[in-house]
């Protein structure tokens, strides 16, 4: 049997009640040509991505929402390591004014939040997003963040503090307060936001983040991740991205040695089984 069109002026996602106003019936709604997100929606274009998922839910959600927390987070490209995507409901924030709205599949936050727009959806401003992630992950996924945050120009650190001092008493505060210090521009990947946190810890010298390193002829030799200029030691985090370009990096780590810097290398094992060797030959190198 040929299915009857719906009406156009649904558009792509609606909302069950929006259709049977239209006089769609029942039955049309579970064909299989729409899907089902969310109780209450239905879409007719495939779901594929976290940004089409998002902008299905606003076919259910009030009009004043704004996607925040971990949701606006992912929509503005955050890493959040300890976030478990899979399971993760959709975060919004609504005025202080409005009654509660319940529905499956979300979480429904109250305050008064300044609007933006991120892959042309509606979510609460990156700073105010950041101090609100502190109430959800841990401090050093929030330096992450921040990290994140600094490192693509999507904020600055002043508006992270300027956002931090207008929540006093909020929840995780103290936590935003704890990371303002710790985050720096020149991190360039969650696992080189983890490294740098652990030099810290074992009380090392901060290095230089992501800096050009020449010869003693004003050479160009590689953008190194970490940099002791004073002791003549590159680090460099070797993740998974490696994988395809090892010959490349076996020859910048000779170029490197050649004009006289030690290079450590370090992999995901070396920031946690092994973080012992790790921190006794760096503790070793920069003492010399």
């Amino acid at each position: 049997m040929r299915r009857c069109p719906l009406p156009p002026e649904l558009g792509s996602q609606f909302s069950t009640p929006a259709a049977l106003t239209k006089g769609v019936h029942p039955k049309r709604l579970g064909a299989g040509d729409v899907t089902a997100p969310f109780r209450g929606m239905r879409a007719r274009d495939e779901i594929a991505t976290f940004s089409d998922l998002a902008r299905a839910a606003l076919a259910v959600l009030p009009p004043q929402a704004l996607f925040s927390h971990v949701t606006a987070a992912r929509l503005m490209g955050m890493p959040l390591p300890m976030v478990r995507q899979a399971q993760e409901a959709l975060h919004f924030t609504v005025p202080r004014n409005l009654s509660r709205w319940r529905h499956e599949g979300f979480v429904e936050h109250h305050g008064d939040r300044t609007p933006a727009t991120s892959a042309g959806l509606p979510v609460v401003a990156v700073a105010e997003t950041w101090v609100d992630l502190a109430a959800i992950v841990t401090l050093t996924d929030l330096v992450i963040a921040g990290d994140y945050v600094l490192h693509e120009g999507l904020c600055s650190k002043a508006g992270l503090v300027t956002a931090v001092s207008g929540r006093r008493g909020a929840r995780g505060i103290r936590k935003c307060a704890s990371a303002l210090p710790q985050l720096r521009a020149g991190s360039a990947s969650p696992m080189e936001t983890r490294a740098r946190l652990l030099f810290e810890q074992w009380g090392l010298p901060e290095p230089e983040l992501n800096v050009d390193v020449f010869d003693v002829h004003g050479g160009w030799i590689a953008r190194v991740d970490f940099l002791w200029r004073t002791a003549g030691v590159v680090g460099e985090y070797y993740g998974a991205v490696h994988g395809n370009s090892w010959t490349g990096d076996l020859t910048r780590s000779a170029q490197l040695e050649d004009a006289g810097y030690r290079v450590v290398v370090m992999t995901s094992r070396d920031l946690g089984v092994g973080a012992g060797d790790l921190r006794a030959r760096l503790t070793r190198l920069l003492a010399c």
